[in-house]
């Protein structure tokens, strides 16, 4: 079992949010509403973990017992928060898809909820764009990149199931440049935001997937 800095065993669970569960509901809320607005305001490396138990009136030695430091809390709110947008989008239209055309058109309107999301949600913008701060911010997000990957590559295998994505090469590169160019678009949206007038953002957001659209879906001109 793992120790907290206070030398104290730690809550059970191998991410933040996990052992975060065990805290009381009220409790636990407080302390993640508190450190989304700062690190969404702040970014990770401006944000304060003082603040932040201030803030949410916890103590270092209570905190210790569920996070192991500032970039473990920061893992937990990502969690939370890419977790409340799968919730709210659309994607098991794809998954449920039956044909090439029901793939892309479902991908397409997940898309299209997801820019509207992030361009009613403030907060949620925001804390998306501190993804890309550098170093530090990658490696506290490794794990939920990670599950992010994993959700590409089931998408990337059902979309060559219908022939809405090409066969002609190594799933797994297909995969990297999929994950790759998504992260890219992100990334860009995240610099620029600022920048763009809410119909632009949607607009490139639409036709970012149709840039992607056009890297991976197989020739249909070309005979199989």
């Amino acid at each position: 079992m793992a120790s907290s800095k206070t030398g104290k065993p730690m809550a059970e669970g191998k991410s933040a949010l996990e052992r975060l569960k065990t805290l009381a509901p009220e409790r636990r809320e407080k302390l993640l509403a508190a450190a989304t607005a700062d690190f969404a305001e702040r970014g990770f490396s401006g944000a304060s973990l003082n603040a932040i138990l201030k803030a949410s009136e916890m103590s270092k030695g209570q905190a210790y017992y569920y996070i192991h430091d500032k970039a473990d809390l920061y893992c937990a709110v990502i969690d939370r928060a890419l977790a409340r947008l799968s919730g709210r989008l659309d994607f098991a239209r794809v998954v449920e898809a039956g044909d090439r055309a029901g793939f892309w058109n479902a991908l397409n309107a997940a898309f299209e909820q997801l820019g509207a999301l992030l361009i009613a949600e403030h907060e949620t913008a925001a804390l998306g764009r501190t993804i890309y701060e550098g170093q530090e911010t990658e490696r506290a997000l490794e794990v939920p990149l990670g599950r992010l990957r994993t959700g590409a590559a089931i998408l990337v295998a059902h979309g060559q199931r219908l022939g809405a994505i090409r066969t002609d090469m190594p799933q797994g590169l297909i995969i990297d440049m999929v994950f790759a160019a998504a992260r890219a678009l992100d990334r860009w949206f995240a610099e620029n935001w600022d920048d763009l007038a809410p119909e632009e953002a949607q607009r490139i957001n639409v036709q970012g997937l149709a840039m992607l659209q056009a890297m991976v879906a197989p020739d249909v001109s070309r005979p199989a």
